[in-house]
C-alpha cells in the first residue's frame, strides 16, 4: 500500500509517518520545510507541480495534513492559499488518477467556533460556525472535499480533532511554549488566558485513530476525535510544574488573550470510539511527562 503524508514533518506527521512506518507500511511525504532528502518540497499551492508528484506516486491512501494550524495567524491570504487552494489542488490530482485514493481530510474542531457551554459536549451534528479565519478555512476544505466526493466519486473521510499535545510541537502553542521555557532556565513566563478549557488528547493517539480510519475506512464518513475530558489550562500549567519539579512566575499579558477566545471546548467522539472500538491510552499527565522527558 503506497501512502501519502502532506504536511510529513510537521507535528502530527512525523509521528503518524513513524506509527505507519511501524505497522510496515511505505509512506511518502510531501513538505515544503523539511531538509529530509526522503521528502518531496512539493507546494501544494502549485496545482502543476502536485499533478505531476500524484501522478508519479499514484497513492493508494492520502493522509491530508498540511495546513497553516495557527489560530492567530495574520496573513489570511496565504492561510487560505495553503489551506483551502491546496486542498483543491491535492483532490483535483487525486480525481486524475486511474484508482482513485482514500482521501483523509483532517480538519479541526475549529469549525464549531463558539458553542454554547449547554450544548457540549460538541458532536458531529453542531452546526459549524468558525469564528477564525483558521476555523473557516478548514470548514471551505471540508465543502471542497464533500463536493468531490459526491462529484467525482471520491472517497472520502473527515476528521475533526479537537486540541491535541505531544513532542516536536510548535512552541507558539502554549503546552509547548511552558516546556521550552523551563529548558531555557526560565524562572519566568508570560502567558494569556489561563481559564478556557480545552480538550486534550496526544499525538500518538491522534495517529493511531487516523490509521484506524485508513484501516477500516468508513468512506463519507465524518468523525469527531477527542478525549471527551475538558482540562484547565491552569491546571495543566500547575502539572507541568510539578512534574518537572520547578515553580514559574507566570505574567498575565492581554496581548496574548485571543479576540473571540473559545471559553471551553468538549468533544464528544462517541460516533468515532463505536465505530472504530478505540480509546486514548494516554492519559494527560503520561502526555506531559513525555514531553518533558524529551
Amino acid at each position: 500500500m503506497n501512502i501519502l503524508i502532506t504536511g510529513i514533518s510537521g507535528f502530527v506527521g512525523t509521528i503518524l509517518r513513524r506509527q505507519l512506518e511501524d505497522k510496515g507500511y511505505h509512506v511518502s511525504g510531501i513538505d515544503m520545510r523539511s531538509s529530509d532528502s526522503s521528502v518531496s518540497a512539493v507546494d501544494i499551492t502549485d496545482q502543476a507541480a502536485v499533478m505531476h508528484f500524484m501522478e508519479e506516486l499514484k497513492p493508494d491512501f492520502i493522509f491530508h495534513l498540511a495546513a497553516i494550524s495557527r489560530v492567530d495567524y495574520t496573513n489570511p491570504s496565504l492561510l487560505y492559499s495553503i489551506n483551502v487552494t491546496g486542498t483543491l489542488n491535492l483532490l483535483t490530482a487525486a480525481t486524475h488518477l486511474t484508482k482513485k485514493p482514500g482521501f483523509l481530510l483532517v480538519s479541526s474542531s475549529q469549525i464549531y467556533g463558539i458553542v454554547d457551554e449547554a450544548l457540549q459536549p460538541i458532536s458531529e451534528q453542531t452546526p459549524i460556525r468558525p469564528i477564525n479565519h483558521y476555523g473557516a478555512s478548514k470548514a471551505s476544505a471540508e465543502h471542497l472535499v464533500q463536493v468531490f466526493h459526491h462529484e467525482h466519486g471520491l472517497p472520502i473521510t473527515i476528521a475533526r480533532p479537537f486540541n491535541h499535545i505531544g513532542r516536536g510541537q510548535d512552541p507558539h502553542f502554549v503546552i509547548p511554549k511552558i516546556v521550552k521555557s523551563i529548558r531555557e532556565n526560565k524562572t519566568t513566563i508570560q502567558l494569556g488566558n489561563l481559564s478556557v478549557m480545552r480538550d486534550f488528547l496526544d499525538v500518538r493517539d491522534v495517529g493511531d485513530a487516523y490509521i484506524r480510519i485508513m484501516e477500516n475506512f468508513k468512506d463519507g464518513s465524518v468523525f469527531n476525535i477527542a478525549s471527551g475530558t475538558a482540562y484547565k489550562l491552569s491546571d495543566l500549567v500547575e502539572l507541568i510544574q510539578e512534574i518537572a519539579r520547578i515553580k514559574l512566575e507566570i505574567h498575565h499579558s492581554d496581548s496574548l488573550i485571543r479576540k473571540n477566545e473559545i471559553v471551553k471546548a468538549i468533544g464528544d467522539s462517541s460516533a468515532f470510539k463505536k465505530e472504530y472500538n478505540w480509546q486514548p491510552v494516554y492519559s494527560i499527565r503520561d502526555s506531559l511527562e513525555w514531553i518533558l522527558s524529551e
